[in-house]
């Protein structure tokens, strides 16, 4: 399997300064969400791990390049990868401070997140 195509796979079921991309109608994003957006993060999930940066333009890499869109809403990380075009949205919990590694369940399986 591809690199591009474990990280479709991994943000499918999985999300840069002051401005966050976020839907029109969309919550603010919350401060686990805002910290993510801001710092990065790294996604492991089923012995891969990949380290997401995120841009205010709504675009988001890992540093190879290979990424897609993102948008906020509330607590909860919105991607779409290129490599399929399709949105997939989780839920983060509140409260998580840089360095913090937590785990959060996908529609694909358990994630384990850490924030940059």
């Amino acid at each position: 399997m591809t690199h591009a195509l474990k990280l479709a796979l991994v943000c499918s079921v999985a999300v840069a300064a002051p401005a966050f991309a976020q839907a029109p109608a969309g919550a603010p994003p919350s401060d686990t969400i805002k910290l993510i957006v801001e710092k990065g993060m790294k996604l492991a999930v089923a012995d891969m791990e990949f380290d997401l940066a995120f841009k205010a333009d709504g675009s988001y890499a890992d540093p190879s390049g290979q990424g897609g869109k993102y948008r906020t809403d509330g607590n909860k990380l919105c991607m779409t990868p290129d490599a399929f075009g399709q949105e997939f949205c989780n839920e983060y919990p509140d409260g998580k401070k840089s360095g913090e590694k937590f785990d959060i369940v996908s529609d694909f399986g358990p994630m384990t997140v850490t924030v940059k």
